[in-house]
């Protein structure tokens, strides 16, 4: 589509409007968009499922015992169904915009999230559109921070790991030491620049977890107690901790759009029986098990993660951390593509043209990866701002930011019977900003008393 047309389509498009200046913004909005360009090498439905398994299942779903101890036996899974239900609903919106937005302004490409939230809008109220830009940024920030914030968490974890397994053996090593080893491997999988060649170690990587969490399970089945001796719904006062842990193991939105626009048939991704739909309740239902048979089984003794409750000297354990720690290393490669696609075009556009622009993308990619390791070598507590910058960017971006973008662009065209829809998109709304004001309390919370620790202060 040329720009002339685009230009005329726009024109349009927001004549309704009445305002030049809004005329303008949404034209020269529209002509700055990237957008996802069609695949040289497009994913199979199967393998595009594996990539969104692999996505949505990491280390937040180890710790979904302890969330259910927040939440109660009876109440955590009735809640888990909830926030499922209502992550896949925005993952669904966030769709629909995008492409609404594609054919309204006749794009070339389907925008990208952050630009689905600009044209967005840069469409709707004007009280909006003065912000269209700023919202645009904060997106690509959020994004990349919280994707990046996931990498350096799972070089902490694997590197964690390894110096458990070499500690018990007699290699004693400082955990530095092993992060530089982590580095390998993972410097390797993250040069990987198509989802298509991913898939293999999405593929691998969800054998490895099913076979993880499987054995976790067929620990935790044996001596289960009665259902009565756990607590069936938790105090009030905790219920946010349970909040805040189960949005975290539901927090793929980032991958929707990357995913959708790199298959050969898009159009089976948000399906009734597509990829999204299937992929989500796989999910839904894996959290729901590990959630409550965890707690079921440790009750108030369940840690952070399921794994910390194996008996060390168990072989079965060690077969677990491996499995995990593989499976990590290849989510890395998942989750680092999503900065990359981001700040990749940005690279081109103020650097290039480059004589050769793979070897390019692969220094961006080293310097990231790097940025990754030296923030886990030498923040301390990072666990906690990773934790502090999830409660904000997480809940705005899979809870916040695609309803509002929702009810702008479909004002105009009704929410369905009785308003379903925009109750949904209030709803939404409300649980994210509780996931935000709670999420920022309790981090900003354990920050302080970490660093009380530190200095000696009580």
């Amino acid at each position: 589509m040329g720009d002339k047309s685009r230009k005329n389509s726009v024109t349009q498009d927001v004549e309704a409007n009445g305002t030049s200046d809004q005329q303008q913004q949404v034209e020269a909005v529209a002509k700055a968009v990237h957008g996802h360009p069609v695949s040289e090498h497009p994913t199979t439905y199967c393998e595009t499922l594996m990539h969104l398994l692999k996505g949505n299942i990491g280390c937040g779903m180890l710790a979904m015992g302890d969330a259910f101890r927040n939440g109660g036996l009876l109440m955590a899974p009735i809640l888990t169904v909830f926030i499922g239900t209502v992550c896949i609903y925005n993952n669904h919106i966030l769709l629909n915009v995008a492409h609404k937005l594609k054919s309204r302004l006749k794009l070339e490409h389907c925008p990208t999230f952050s630009e689905t939230v600009e044209l967005s809008f840069a469409t709707g109220p004007k009280s909006l559109q003065k912000h269209a830009d700023v919202f645009r940024t904060t997106v690509n920030v959020f994004v990349i921070i919280t994707q990046l914030g996931f990498c350096c968490v799972y070089i902490l974890f694997v590197s964690s790991s390894i110096k458990q397994f070499c500690d018990e053996y007699g290699t004693v090593l400082d955990i530095h030491i092993h992060m530089i080893f982590a580095l390998v491997p993972i410097m390797s999988c993250a040069m990987i620049r198509n989802l298509k060649f991913i898939a293999p170690l999405s593929t691998a990587a969800n054998i490895s977890m099913a076979i993880g969490l499987g054995i976790i399970l067929s620990y935790c089945v044996v001596d289960l107690p009665t259902l009565n001796s756990r607590t069936a719904v938790a105090h009030w006062s905790q219920i946010p901790l349970f909040f805040g842990t189960a949005i975290y193991a539901f927090e793929g939105i980032s991958l929707v759009l990357p995913l959708q626009l790199e298959m050969k048939t898009p159009n089976r991704f948000a399906s009734t029986m597509g990829v999204l739909n299937v992929g989500m309740t796989i999910v839904t239902f894996i959290i729901l098990t590990m959630g409550f048979v965890g707690f079921w089984r440790f009750g108030d003794d369940v840690k952070g993660s399921l794994t910390l409750n194996l008996p060390p000297t168990l072989i079965l354990s060690k077969i677990v951390v491996g499995l995990m720690v593989f499976a990590i290393i290849c989510t890395y490669t998942l989750q680092f593509y999503v900065p990359v696609a981001i700040l990749w075009p940005s690279v081109q556009e103020k650097y290039g043209p480059f004589q050769s622009p793979a070897l390019a993308e692969y220094l961006l990619r080293a310097v990231l990866v790097f940025a990754t390791f030296l923030a886990a070598e030498v923040i301390p507590h990072l666990a906690l701002f990773i934790s502090l910058v999830g409660a904000i960017a997480s809940t705005f971006l899979a809870l916040i930011f695609p309803p509002i973008c929702h009810m702008v662009v479909w004002k105009d065209e009704g929410f369905g019977a009785f308003n379903w829809k925009l109750h949904m998109d209030i709803i939404t709304i409300v649980l994210g900003l509780l996931g935000f004001v709670t999420g920022t309390y309790f981090s900003l919370h354990d920050i302080i008393v970490a660093f009380s620790k530190d200095f000696g202060f009580h």
